[in-house]
């Protein structure tokens, strides 16, 4: 599977000491290109730290809740695959990705 042919979508509301230690945990797995981060209207907001760990970073004021969220990710990507997560899903296997697609 070709890296650049996937996204991993990530849905943040808070907690953001979770989230930040699920999206380093893609990167150190070399996924850093695929993330982005869909910040659900949380305070403060994930940009700085997006823009820090340079991943995608998309916004909403204020939380839209899950569904409307996914559906906001689902108009915007390119990519053939997607993966959904929420900020406490973690990825576990290096592979898993390869495994499943």
């Amino acid at each position: 599977m070709e890296k650049n042919n996937h996204t991993i979508a990530i849905l943040g509301f808070n907690n953001h000491k979770l989230t930040i230690m699920n999206l380093k945990n893609l990167i150190k797995d070399g996924y850093r290109k695929n993330i982005l981060l869909f910040d659900n209207g949380s305070k403060p907001s994930y940009k700085k730290i997006c823009k820090k760990l340079n991943v995608k970073f998309l916004r909403s004021k204020e939380n839209i809740y899950v569904n409307p969220a996914w559906n906001k990710i689902f108009e915007i990507i390119e990519t053939k695959y997607l993966t959904l997560l929420n900020n406490d899903c973690f990825i576990l296997s290096k592979n898993y990705f390869n495994d499943v697609l």
